[in-house]
């Protein structure tokens, strides 16, 4: 018998040695799931629970100053002629459903790594970070109906760009203004042309702000900073049409959302409530497999056009 070195290939060969071992560690894929949910820019409508309609009205009302007092006639002229209506509208908010489906089935279970791999229960507590994802996605179609629009798809996102912006809502409703702060979501492609316009201003004011250095500074997503007293939030779920990124200035109170968690699945066998969705396990034995649901409500209409806007840039 000749004599043979053992190697790791010849153990290949054998089959009594992996190819590849698989990482016990989850590496997820990137994800974005940075919102304004927490933030003061979102107007919270309130739940749909228990109320007996899917929609919730926001009223407006012509208040804190909006209507002046007038000189009278004379010190004894009646006046009772000239009263002021107070301006009044409201703004619907209808809820509607939101879904996740998972399907995994008995065998991938049984064949991966315990609690280190995927399994029902793992993908039932990703659930939250996708309804994250959706919020930050309807939060972007909602400001699409924005009716003032700076920008356009032939331009990109410049210095001058975000002065505009901010000149339109210092302006809004006959010039009377929104009231601060602002916020700017941006697109990643839009903020890099915003970095590299800020990068190319020299001998100014705009140059030797320390807001502009850190607006340079590399980050992750979400928040990247103020600049010019404007909230920046990077996301990339900013949305796309006909050549052009719909980023958007918000003052608070421009957008409003409402959700609804079911409180209870009659007949269901598992399920579990997190924060604002709900989770089920659905079995289907006949396929060996289990099902893992997530619902949730959530609804976004623009609450005041005058306290926000598109500002479009080239992709």
């Amino acid at each position: 018998m000749a004599n043979a070195k053992i190697t790791n290939a010849t153990l290949l060969a054998d089959g009594t040695r992996l190819a590849q071992m698989i990482s016990l560690e989850i590496n997820r894929l990137l994800t974005d799931t940075a919102n304004l949910r927490n933030s003061p820019y979102l107007s919270y409508a309130g739940s749909i629970n228990g109320i007996g309609s899917d929609t919730i009205a926001v009223r407006k009302y012509g208040l804190g100053g909006r209507t002046s007092f007038k000189s009278a006639t004379s010190e004894n002229s009646d006046e009772a002629a000239n009263f002021e209506d107070v301006d009044a509208s409201s703004v619907n908010i209808q809820v509607a459903r939101q879904y996740l489906i998972r399907n995994i089935s008995d065998l991938a279970s049984m064949a991966g790594y315990g609690s280190q791999d995927l399994n029902p229960f793992i993908l039932a507590s990703d659930m939250a970070a996708s309804y994250e994802t959706r919020f930050a996605e309807l939060t972007s179609d909602a400001a699409d109906s924005f009716t003032t629009i700076k920008g356009a798809a032939t331009s990109d996102f410049t210095v001058d760009l975000f002065f505009e912006a901010i000149s339109a809502l210092h302006t809004a409703d006959s010039n009377l203004g929104a009231d601060g702060p602002y916020c700017l979501v941006m697109h990643p492609v839009a903020l890099n042309q915003l970095q590299d316009s800020l990068r190319n201003e020299t001998g100014n004011a705009v140059s030797m702000m320390s807001a502009t250095a850190d607006m340079l500074a590399v980050k992750g997503k979400g928040f990247i900073g103020n600049l010019f007293g404007v909230d920046i939030f990077r996301s990339s779920h900013v949305n796309d049409a006909a050549g052009a990124y719909f980023n958007y200035m918000l003052s608070p109170n421009a957008i409003g959302f409402a959700d609804g968690v079911p409180t209870s699945l009659p007949s269901a066998v598992d399920f579990m409530t997190m924060g604002k969705i709900l989770v089920e396990m659905q079995r289907d034995g006949t396929a060996a497999s289990t099902q893992i649901i997530g619902h949730g409500y959530l609804g976004f209409n623009i609450v005041d056009q005058n306290k926000g806007l598109l500002v479009k840039s080239s992709t």
